[in-house]
Formats: structure tokens, C-alpha cells, sequence
């Protein structure tokens, strides 16, 4: 019989085995591993939808249906609006090439003496012919993005092969956890199904609770930036509030982005003091609000292990990783707190 540091040991060894199954199979699992992590989201709805009256494949077509109504028009919704929103910041390089070359150039040049050069006509000619073509420009971007023709056939059957594998997930997800079930030695099942629970709960809460998060902060940021007069506010608000999965990200970026666009609006550097307001007010609700409250702080998943988790994983795993990276954390926490109880409870500690 396995002692219980040994068994610890095992279960790290199993996350470094599945760590290294990622690495080997990393494209071929990629819709597997996307498709797993849609179905855990949506899994509790599903349930909710199940009735006896309701047969289970109705419900997850139906959870389907509106899931990819809800991406397509997230999608139908921002392309038209950030186009809009460029082209509108582009109508300003001309009135700000001006302030730059009136006001802020001989200021630099006298108390500096930084020569500086800048030219609107260079952005406007590289950016029109982009906005022209809209969404065209997708088509040209994918190909680039793959090694080749079979590349792209591959990339393209993976994205046809997710909605398969997410109706097989959501509809049969109970068997499959019960196959898994069935597959732990009897000696260890109440033990590891302690661990598989609370693994659960840290991350059901983290990943449906900072969902709710980013859509906080996308109609926080969207609204405050526009109340201060950015015409850019619904487009940076929405691409800060999407990307705040990843801790800082959003809010870094967005600062920027908003920054810049307030300066190049404006025409003054004071005018960014309103946006980083806007973004600190932003920041205090995130931490001491929204994410206390949506997300909980007994998940325990701390910004910085996620930040290390997302780039750790990503580097070794590619896109695979970043997918399984939050999982992976939360498997790694909740096994690292046990280690902790039975090392404080050991004589080695206790002596």
C-alpha cells in the first residue's frame, strides 16, 4: 500500500504525464481540449435545461445554438465597430500632425533639443486600404499564419471538428466522468474524488466567476470612457474587458490604447488624466468589488500563479497550453494544499 506522500507523488507524476501528452499531440488535441473546457462552462446549464420533458440532446443543442449566436454576433458587432472607430481616430491625425508640429515640436526642440519628426500621411496610407477591404483582410491573415497548404486543411478541420466534440462533450459528460471514475483503483477512488471536488470548485468558480468578471468591466470601460468624451471608448472598453482573463493584460493595454487615442482626440497630453482615472476606478472595482464577489477569494487562485501558469505552459505546450493552463494551476493548487496540511501535520514540522 501506497503511503500517502507516495501517493502524492503519483498524482504530480500523472499531471506531468498529461502535461507531456499535451506537448507530443499538441495540434491534434487542441479542438479536444477547447471543446472540453466550453463544455465544462456549460455544462450546469445543460443540467438546468434537462428536464424530464426535455431530452438532453434538445438541451445542448439549444445551449449550442446560443452560444454560437453569441460569438457571431460578438463578432458581426465588433468588426464594423472597431473599423468605424479607426477611421474616426484617423480623421484626427491630420488637426493632431498639427499640434504635434506646432506646439509640441518647437517646445521639445528648445528645452530638449529632440528633434522630431512625424507625418500623418504615412498612417492614413497604410491603414485606408485596410479599412476598405473590412473583413477581407481575415482571409489573407490565416494562410500566413500556417506552414503551408496542409497546415491550413488542418487548421480548418480542427475548427470544423469543435462543434462535434462540444455536442458529444455536453451531451454525454456525465458517462465520461463516471468512465473516469470507473478507471481509479477502489483504494484510492474517495481520496482522489475528494481532490477532483474541490479541484472542481476552484476552478468552476474561477473560470464561470471571471466571466462574469470580463463582461463587468467591458460595459464598466465601454461606458466611463465614453462619458469622458472618447470616441474610441466602445471598442477599447469591450477589448479590455475581453482580455482581463489574463491578469494586467487588459487593464495594461488598454491604458495604452485609450491613452494614445485620448492624446491623438484631444490634442494635449493632459487630456490622458481623465482616462487613467477611468482605468484606476476600473482597476479598485476589479480587485475590491467584482472579483471578490464573482469570483470569491477562497478559490485562491492568485493573479501572479496565473500569470505563471498562462506563460509557463503556453511556452512549453503552445496554444494547447494556454488552454489547459488555468486548468493545470488548479489541479497543481489544490494538490500543493494537501502536501501542505500533511507536511504541517507531520513530525517533521511539528519537531
Amino acid at each position: 500500500m501506497l503511503s500517502q506522500t507516495q501517493r502524492y507523488a503519483v498524482y504530480f507524476a500523472a499531471l506531468l504525464v498529461i502535461a507531456g501528452v499535451a506537448w507530443l499531440l499538441g495540434p491534434v488535441l487542441s479542438p479536444f481540449v477547447a471543446a472540453g473546457i466550453f463544455a465544462y462552462i456549460c455544462v450546469p446549464l445543460v443540467d438546468r435545461l434537462s428536464r424530464p420533458r426535455v431530452p438532453r440532446t434538445a438541451a445542448v443543442v439549444a445551449v449550442m445554438l446560443l452560444v454560437a449566436l453569441l460569438l457571431i454576433g460578438l463578432v458581426l458587432v465588433l468588426i464594423p465597430l472597431i473599423q468605424a472607430q479607426a477611421r474616426a481616430v484617423l480623421a484626427q491625425l491630420p488637426a493632431f500632425t498639427q499640434w504635434i508640429n506646432g506646439e509640441v515640436r518647437p517646445w521639445l526642440e528648445t528645452h530638449l533639443d529632440i528633434q522630431l519628426r512625424f507625418d500623418a500621411a504615412f498612417f492614413q496610407q497604410r491603414m485606408e486600404p485596410w479599412l476598405k477591404e473590412g473583413g477581407s483582410w481575415f482571409g489573407s491573415i490565416v494562410p500566413s499564419l500556417t506552414s503551408g497548404g496542409l497546415a491550413l486543411i488542418g487548421f480548418l478541420g480542427s475548427l470544423a471538428l469543435f462543434p462535434i466534440v462540444l455536442f458529444y462533450f455536453l451531451r454525454d459528460w456525465k458517462s465520461i466522468l463516471r468512465a473516469l471514475e470507473d478507471l481509479v483503483p477502489r483504494r484510492l477512488r474517495p481520496e482522489m474524488l475528494a481532490i477532483a471536488h474541490e479541484v472542481d470548485g476552484v476552478l468552476g468558480e474561477f473560470l464561470r466567476g471571471q466571466l462574469s468578471v470580463m463582461a463587468s468591466l467591458a460595459v464598466y470601460y465601454a461606458i466611463a470612457l465614453w462619458a469622458i468624451g472618447l470616441k474610441s471608448a466602445v471598442s477599447i472598453g469591450l477589448l479590455t474587458g475581453m482580455l482581463a482573463f489574463v491578469p494586467y493584460l487588459g487593464f495594461s493595454l488598454g491604458v495604452v490604447l485609450a491613452s494614445a487615442a485620448a492624446v491623438i482626440q484631444f490634442h494635449g497630453v493632459l487630456s490622458i488624466l481623465p482616462v487613467w482615472g477611468v482605468y484606476l476606478v476600473g482597476q479598485l472595482l476589479e480587485s475590491y468589488v467584482l472579483t471578490p464577489w464573482l469570483v470569491g477569494d477562497r478559490v485562491g487562485l492568485h493573479p501572479v500563479w496565473v500569470i505563471f501558469a498562462i506563460l509557463a505552459f503556453g511556452n512549453l505546450l503552445g496554444f494547447v497550453g494556454v488552454l489547459l493552463a488555468v486548468p493545470l494551476a488548479a489541479i497543481a493548487l489544490v494538490l500543493l494544499r494537501h502536501l501542505k496540511l500533511r507536511y504541517q501535520s507531520s513530525g517533521l514540522y511539528k519537531d
